[in-house]
């Protein structure tokens, strides 16, 4: 990879009943000399959906475009970030666009790392609101100005290098957008649906974050990425076979799972190790300090009990303080006689 890399950033987030939410941020790093190839095969994978949107394409029954859309991330991306601002800290658009700027702090920073100096956003603006902000001889649109807020702040605070640029993009303008879109809907389809054979086509170029610690985290599972070819019913390959560990949820006709909505497995493992991410370290060392503590006095207490449970022995010894003033009797005394003295 080149030393300044290209991202290409997009959101999903999860905002639904019994579910405590999540906003994602994936950003799919490109070679700046690998770009040109790679905004081709994107558009390719797209399959002539020039409006290419991963949600709609499922929701409409198109698979194989999404698949072909993973996989080109898989091969021509230089790699892929994902940042998970979980739970999302309660309901509406305030909550959600806190989220989203933990999130953005998080994913910037680590861009920062990288050497990434252009960050390029799926913008937030529709077509009326960019066209408006044009006649009005402004750069930035309103929608996308909070993300410019924390951009700078990261600057000012000296979190990021002043070199960075974030540029919002129309995504309909910029296709290499489209495989951050797929990235995004990939991780959050196995976080609502406990569906993670999408995100396993690209799971091994990529890295997962906790927005609120930086802490690397995984999406544990035991099923792999559907099996490529065709394969006999009696002979399935390994993907297959671990697949089958688990109930399935897999809906590769472009249908609907039958998970409630409320979080699934991948969802609770993965909040699991945000919660031990964010625990201090010295709270971590004291709670294991205690729990070695807790070990050692049920151990005392078990040797104990068990030797107050001995039977005692057949001899019982005299007392002490009888051996200490025990007196030899006189022999004399014994026959009634006076001692014998001088």
């Amino acid at each position: 990879m080149s030393e300044h890399p290209i991202a290409f950033v997009d959101e999903a987030f999860i905002q639904r009943p019994n579910h405590p939410g999540g906003y994602l941020f994936a950003a799919v790093l490109v070679d700046r000399d690998e770009l040109t190839v790679t905004v081709d095969a994107a558009v390719h994978a797209a399959g002539g959906h020039g409006d290419y949107h991963t949600t709609g394409l499922y929701q409409r029954g198109h698979i194989r475009p999404i698949e072909d859309m993973l996989d080109t991330i898989e091969t021509y991306a230089g790699w892929t970030a994902l940042v998970v601002q979980a739970p999302i800290g309660g309901s509406g658009q305030a909550a959600r666009e806190t989220a989203r700027q933990a999130a953005l702090s998080r994913l910037l920073q680590h861009l920062n790392t990288q050497k990434v100096r252009d960050v390029v956003l799926d913008t937030r603006a529709s077509e009326r609101e960019q066209l408006q902000t044009q006649l009005e001889g402004r750069k930035i649109t309103r929608s996308d100005l909070p993300d410019i807020h924390t951009y700078r702040k990261l600057v000012r605070n000296h979190e990021i290098s002043p070199r960075m640029r974030l540029l919002h993009v129309d995504d309909r303008k910029q296709p290499a957008l489209w495989m951050a879109d797929a990235a995004a809907w990939a991780f959050q389809r196995a976080l609502v649906f406990d569906e993670p054979q999408w995100w396993s086509r690209i799971a091994a170029v990529s890295t997962v974050l906790d927005a609120g610690s930086g802490a690397e985290l995984a999406l544990q599972h035991n099923r792999a990425a559907p099996p490529i070819g065709e394969r006999g019913p009696r002979n399935p390959s390994q993907s297959a076979q671990a697949s089958l560990l688990q109930p399935q949820f897999y809906t590769l006709n472009g249908g609907t799972t039958n998970r409630s909505h409320g979080p699934g497995y991948l969802y609770t493992g993965l909040l699991q190790q945000i919660d031990a991410a964010s625990t201090p370290a010295e709270d971590r060392q004291l709670t294991e300090q205690i729990a070695e503590l807790a070990k050692g006095v049920a151990a005392l207490t078990t040797a104990i009990q068990s030797i107050s449970n001995l039977e005692p022995t057949a001899t019982t010894a005299q007392p002490a303080h009888e051996l200490t003033n025990d007196v030899e009797p006189d022999s004399d005394a014994d026959h009634g006689r006076e001692p014998t003295i001088g």
